[in-house]
């Protein structure tokens, strides 16, 4: 199991990349750049991990976003639950 940490935008070449690297059991937080994710509810990565990707709230309130996620009914994570992902997987990746 790997938590995969996005930091740009969800059309990204980078963001294409981890789509393409993500397993069964992975997990995806978006933070910085990519919380930006949270304008396109129909952004592939959300139907392909589905209950398993989130938008760090932080990056949400600080661009503005956080009512389009609450709207949208996305996930999202404050810092604990950030660190409580990285605790339940094995490994973690961050894609710049």
């Amino acid at each position: 199991m790997i938590l995969h940490i996005l930091t740009k935008a969800p059309d990204s070449i980078v963001a294409t990349q981890m789509q393409q690297a993500i397993g069964g059991q992975d997990a995806v937080l978006l933070i910085e750049e990519a919380v930006t994710a949270a304008l396109d509810p129909s952004w592939q990565a959300w139907q392909q991990c589905q209950s398993r990707i989130f938008l760090l709230s932080e990056d949400l309130i600080s661009r503005g976003l956080a009512s389009i996620a609450t709207d949208n009914e996305l996930p999202t994570l404050e810092m604990d639950g950030f660190v409580a992902l990285t605790e339940q997987h094995e490994k973690t990746v961050t894609w710049y």
